[in-house]
């Protein structure tokens, strides 16, 4: 018999089914239905079945709803996603999100009104002056050196786009070891 997962995606199941363990969690055929659904059409259908395929399967029901709740952060807060709303103390809203898309429902980005100032910089660090750029002492200002009065500056001097200069670290193992973070549990 096909798996809801398999059935959705019109792909031949088997008994060694990877989406098949991955769905136990959704009680509902159909909002399991949906949730592949959503996710094949979110990540793409093989780049699930890879995903899924790459880890132990006991870990892959978490991989799953990992992928579904940043899936759904992503398509409501595409800045930040999951782990944005999450930090920003908005985590109801992905899970109404994922509740949606379980349901059958479609999802569109929140706007700032409708998430409360989900999107807004709470530090202030990236918000600019309006009256210091109409000033102008500002515009006639010619400098060669970096501001280092502005933050954003500051940032930027530090960053680094060299996939060189950073490192992969294992703690306890050859590193060999996949692991993976289990956020959503």
């Amino acid at each position: 018999m096909s798996c809801n997962g398999c059935r959705v995606l019109r792909k031949g199941c088997s008994d060694t089914c990877v989406l098949r363990s991955c769905l136990h969690w959704i009680e509902s055929p159909k909002a399991q239905g949906n949730a592949v659904l959503f996710l094949a059409k979110f990540f793409g259908r093989s780049d699930i079945i890879s995903f899924v395929s790459a880890v132990p399967e006991s870990q892959r029901p978490a991989l799953f709803q990992s992928l579904l709740f940043e899936a759904c952060g992503r398509t409501v807060n595409p800045v930040d996603g999951a782990v944005g709303l999450l930090a920003r103390g908005k985590w109801h809203v992905c899970q109404m999100a994922v509740e949606t898309v379980l349901a059958g429902g479609t999802l569109s980005p929140l706007t700032e009104l409708e998430t409360n100032g989900v999107f807004q910089d709470p530090s202030g660090a990236f918000m600019h002056d309006a009256k210091q750029e109409d000033q102008p002492s500002d515009l006639l200002t010619l400098s060669l050196g970096p501001k280092l009065s502005n933050p954003w500056t500051r940032m930027k001097k530090t960053m680094s786009f060299n996939s060189e200069d950073s490192e992969m670290s294992s703690f306890g193992s050859s590193g060999n070891d996949r692991k993976l973070l289990n956020l959503f549990l």
